[in-house]
């Protein structure tokens, strides 16, 4: 029978893995627990400005947690306590992961339409003088004609439309790239809590 590899310290290469798997791992979850400690700092949380764009990074970053859960889980498949630990604080984290989509959700669909509303409200008001001064013509200046005024509202309608159109491709791309980031960490974390339990019960 071959017998397990032994380095240099005595200690076998095995558990000398699995340690450097536990200090790696804690050292990705404790960065990642600081960084997202920075960001979240001063809170807003009834800014869904705030709330979309805090969301957005803490996806992005999320693959340090996710690396930093593998690591840690994989470091503990010789204790069976930490393991079933990690396991159910991972499966746990991933379904907050999951949820938190609902609220991205959310925010995005209002955060548009509070973009097109403030982009029609300006387009309202200037068309409002537009009228206003082609009701009197008067009021106008040597150089400014009727005709002048009637390209100006036309162009002012173009460029809001524009404006509106790239208003709600840059919401809606932001939140479902935030969408797929938290999905995509979920489900990780939910398959390596679930992974981490039933190498617990083997």
């Amino acid at each position: 029978m071959a017998s397990t590899p032994v380095s240099m310290s005595g200690a076998p290469r095995s558990d000398r893995a699995l340690g450097i798997c536990q200090i790696v791992g804690a050292v990705c979850l404790f960065g990642f627990a600081l960084n997202m400690l920075v960001l979240f700092l001063p809170p807003q949380l009834g800014d869904a400005t705030w709330r979309l764009g805090f969301l957005q990074q803490f996806g992005d970053r999320s693959l340090v947690l996710l690396l930093g859960a593998a690591l840690s889980i994989a470091g503990s498949l010789n204790s069976r306590l930490w393991l079933r630990q990690f396991s159910l604080f991972f499966l746990f984290l991933g379904g907050i992961y999951l949820i938190t989509c609902l609220l991205v959700v959310k925010d995005t669909l209002s955060l548009r339409q509070q973009a097109l509303n403030n982009i029609g409200t300006q387009e309202t008001q200037v068309q409002n003088q537009i009228r206003e001064a082609q009701s009197n013509p008067a009021s106008l200046g040597e150089n400014v004609t009727a005709e002048d005024l009637q390209r100006a509202s036309q162009t002012l309608s173009s460029q809001a439309t524009t404006a509106k159109q790239n208003a709600q491709t840059t919401v809606l791309k932001t939140g479902i790239s935030s969408i797929i980031n938290l999905v995509a960490i979920g489900l990780g974390l939910v398959g390596l809590g679930r992974y981490g339990l039933s190498s617990r019960q083997r």
